[in-house]
């Protein structure tokens, strides 16, 4: 049973990722997380559950287990290893935050790992209540708690930021 679910939900997140690279839709952002999560789940489950049978999933399912080890431990030994490594785990598993939504446009934070700079956002519309398209990228000297407003003008999105005093 926790097989099928495991690979029902692989063949979900490659149908998003087909989808995406056809079509330039993707799933909502939120149901994509909720289903790398379960992988993630099911993948310790399928650890457990063939420990000590023979066949192909019991050499596939050690990755959910010892990914986050070879992680922590190579962070111990050397941070910048560490911090790649972990950048990589990761980037599957962090949800990308919403710094500002308008109507049915977002503002999203990029996730760019550890060790990068700062500040890249992407911008998305929700095409129909499960599916979003994204509509470009973009990198600002700014914060995400700088943002003060968007506004969609025809084909421009114009990001306000809020005004720094004068020293």
């Amino acid at each position: 049973m926790v097989k099928k679910v495991h690979l029902g939900l692989l063949v979900l997140l490659l149908a998003n990722l087909l989808l995406f690279v056809i079509s330039d839709l993707e799933f909502d952002n939120r149901l994509m997380f909720l289903v790398r999560v379960l992988i993630y789940a099911t993948g310790v489950l399928l650890f457990i559950n063939t420990f000590k049978n023979r066949s192909a999933i019991t050499y596939y399912s050690p990755l959910y287990i010892l990914s986050p080890i070879v992680v922590f431990f190579s962070w111990l030994s050397d941070g910048i290893l560490g911090a790649l490594l972990g950048s990589i785990f990761f980037a599957f598993l962090t949800p990308a935050d919403n710094i500002m939504q308008s109507d049915r446009y977002q503002i999203r934070s990029q996730y760019t790992g550890f060790l990068s700079g700062c500040c890249s956002y992407n911008l998305y519309e929700t095409k129909f209540p499960m599916f979003e398209k994204k509509i470009g990228e973009f990198r600002v000297q700014r914060t995400s708690n700088e943002i003060a407003d968007l506004r969609i003008n025809g084909d421009q999105a114009v990001v306000y930021y809020k005004v720094e005093p004068a020293d």
